[in-house]
């Protein structure tokens, strides 16, 4: 009798030691976008970039550029459909490039320093941009090609450590045919990052495309046709305070290859090559809600 009782004594605590371990590993999180209007959240944003450049006579070139940047993104309105419009201001702080050559230098990087630059965003909740709201489409293409692979758009049901999803989104190439961007996200883990819950998120993207460049006949040039075959990747983390709705942190290596063909006047081919690796981490500073309550932080 008393055998049979230590039996189940240590069946139950069997059961629920696992039944605990199930509930920690399968924890479900909904991912969404919760700011406010009114409510402004400073980052800060650390580059620091590699170049490596081979020109036509095959001579490389390898130099470091190094920038950090001041950015705010503020809350301007949410509309009844949960779509939010943000404003992304960045401004430069630092500006340092390393063992450039002297063709790098005479662009006198120094004054980069203090300049400002920015855009409009329509969002829905779960991630999705709607919209870069510019006039210039250069702008938009830019925000495509090095924000979308890292911007997720969250699934619409909650999801537990080691979901992965793909997403595909259109890109329009101001000099060439639309394109498409792939990135595969996974929830890797739930961890604590300073004060908040963060959801670990890693994903990986890539975007190709090819630009024809035609000289035009206002402004002739010693060549008759260039095409640039752009191969561009991007795989990081992004830290989610998923109760709070907003990215608490990201890293981000952007790797992108430029080949360069020109074909000249006297029928010959020119070709060259650039390819930057450019680490960036973005990392939240302060946040000044609505009512004028503002909190700083110091994220690891």
């Amino acid at each position: 009798m008393r055998s049979r009782c230590r039996l189940l004594l240590l069946g139950i605590a069997l059961f629920l030691l696992h039944g605990c371990g199930d509930r920690q590993t399968a924890k479900e999180v909904l991912l969404e976008f919760k700011q406010q209007p009114s409510e402004k959240y400073v980052y800060n944003v650390a580059d620091s970039v590699e170049w490596d450049l081979e020109d036509v006579d095959k001579k490389r070139y390898t130099f470091q550029h190094l920038q950090e940047q001041h950015s705010e993104m503020v809350i301007e309105t949410l509309d009844s459909a949960m779509v939010r419009t943000l404003t992304m201001t960045f401004v430069i702080t630092k500006d340092t490039v390393l063992n450039a050559p002297d063709f790098v230098r005479s662009r006198g990087s120094n004054a980069r320093v203090g300049r400002e630059f920015g855009f409009v965003l329509r969002m829905r909740q779960n991630g999705e941009i709607v919209r870069v709201v510019t006039e210039d489409p250069k702008v938009a293409f830019e925000y495509d090609r090095s924000y979308k692979p890292s911007q997720p758009v969250f699934p619409s049901h909650a999801i537990t450590p080691g979901y992965v999803w793909t997403q595909n989104f259109p890109v329009e190439v101001p000099r060439a045919s639309p394109t498409v961007a792939t990135t595969q996200y996974k929830l890797l883990s739930l961890t604590k990052v300073d004060q908040f819950d963060c959801a670990v998120i890693d994903f990986k993207g890539k975007l190709e495309y090819e630009e024809i460049y035609k000289p035009s006949e206002a402004k002739p040039e010693n060549f008759l046709l260039k095409k640039m075959l752009s191969q561009i990747t991007s795989e990081g983390q992004i830290f989610f305070a998923y109760r709070e709705g907003f990215m608490v942190k990201r890293v981000n290596l952007i790797t992108s290859t430029v080949r360069r063909t020109i074909f000249t006047k006297d029928k010959t081919e020119q070709q060259s090559r650039s390819v930057y690796k450019d680490y960036e981490t973005i990392t939240l500073t302060a946040i000044h809600r609505a009512g004028g309550e503002s909190i700083t932080y110091r994220i690891p």
